[in-house]
């Protein structure tokens, strides 16, 4: 049993907002892939801070913060191996074989993730076990970082540049600034 053909990756979350934790799964899937397809996702159980539109930038933004490198004077991120997205009304099976994913990528963080994970991988190998589910484990500084601590914590004025680059910061000034 061997690899046939090129990989390509599919990582999906809500990215809401992109953080550290987030950049450092993408990084590995990209030493891992041939390709990785960075997919925003509606979550029904939470409420967007950004919308799906600057989600998307903060996290093109984010990676070019990042790795300068990625940005390749096109569109493309890393010459066409790393693009950015967004997927609703299907299910995450339903998208990977729409843009051609061999494996979806999650990010592991601590223990109590695992129960989701596991549950999520039972899924979707009974929707289609052709479709690999690869987990990362994050690196030991990312292990407390969430989007949802970054949101808590900008939210009673504390710095969150621990959490997310520079440029998502940036928005979370200007979302205060403009709620006032």
């Amino acid at each position: 049993m061997r690899k046939s053909g090129a990989t390509k990756a599919l990582y999906a979350g809500s990215f809401d907002p992109v953080t550290r934790g987030h950049l450092d799964i993408i990084g590995k899937a990209l030493m891992t892939f041939d390709a990785v397809h960075v997919a925003i996702g509606a979550n029904v159980k939470k409420v967007r801070t950004f919308g799906i539109e600057e989600s998307q930038r903060l996290i093109i933004d984010s990676i070019t913060e990042l790795w300068p490198q990625a940005a390749t004077g096109t569109e493309n991120l890393f010459g066409g191996a790393l693009d950015v997205s967004e997927y609703t009304d299907r299910s995450l099976i339903g998208y990977a074989h729409q843009i051609g994913a061999t494996h979806i990528v999650r990010g592991l963080r601590e223990a109590s993730d695992f129960n989701d994970e596991f549950n999520l991988h039972g899924v979707a190998g009974r929707i289609d076990p052709k479709v690999l589910m690869v987990h990362f484990i994050c690196e030991s500084q990312f292990l407390h970082v969430s989007s949802s601590t970054a949101k808590e914590l900008d939210s009673v004025g504390e710095s969150i540049g621990w959490l997310v680059m520079p440029c998502v910061e940036a928005a979370f000034a200007a979302r205060r600034e403009l709620l006032g």
